[in-house]
C-alpha cells in the first residue's frame, strides 16, 4: 500500500513544475500552497523561494522571500535584480509622498498667509 502511495505522490520537482504552471496561469494562491509544500520538504530550495517571491501576497513578503534566496545564494542575479527594483520603487514612492506632503504644507501656509493679510487689512 505504501508503494502505491509513493508512486502516486509527486516528487519535489513535479511539485515545482505544478507550482510554476499555477503561477504562470495566474493562480497565485494555489502556487503559493504548492511552493510551500516544496519548502516544507526542503527549506533550502532556492527556486521555490524565488517562485514564492514571484507569487507573494505583499511587497513585504516578496522582499522577505528574495532576501531568503540571497541568504542561500548571494550570487543569485534574479533575486538581486528584483530586490533592487523593489527598493527603487519604494524610494520613488517615498519621494512622491514627500513631494505631495510638501505641496500640501505649502498650500496650508498660503491659506494662512492670505487669511492673515485679510484679517490685518480689516
Amino acid at each position: 500500500m505504501d508503494t502505491e502511495r509513493n508512486e502516486n505522490t509527486p516528487n519535489l520537482e513535479e511539485l515545482m513544475q505544478l507550482g510554476i504552471q499555477s503561477a504562470r496561469h495566474g493562480n497565485k494562491p494555489n502556487a503559493r500552497v504548492i511552493f510551500q509544500q516544496v519548502l516544507d520538504a526542503d527549506k533550502r530550495n532556492e527556486r521555490a523561494w524565488l517562485w514564492m517571491a514571484a507569487v507573494a501576497e505583499t511587497p513585504i513578503d516578496r522582499v522577505r522571500y528574495l532576501r531568503t534566496v540571497l541568504q542561500l545564494n548571494p550570487n543569485n542575479s534574479t533575486a538581486q535584480r528584483e530586490l533592487k527594483k523593489l527598493e527603487k520603487k519604494q524610494r520613488v514612492g517615498n519621494s512622491k509622498a514627500l513631494l505631495v506632503g510638501t505641496i500640501g504644507l505649502l498650500i496650508v501656509l498660503a491659506i494662512i498667509v492670505v487669511a492673515l493679510i485679510i484679517a490685518l487689512s480689516m
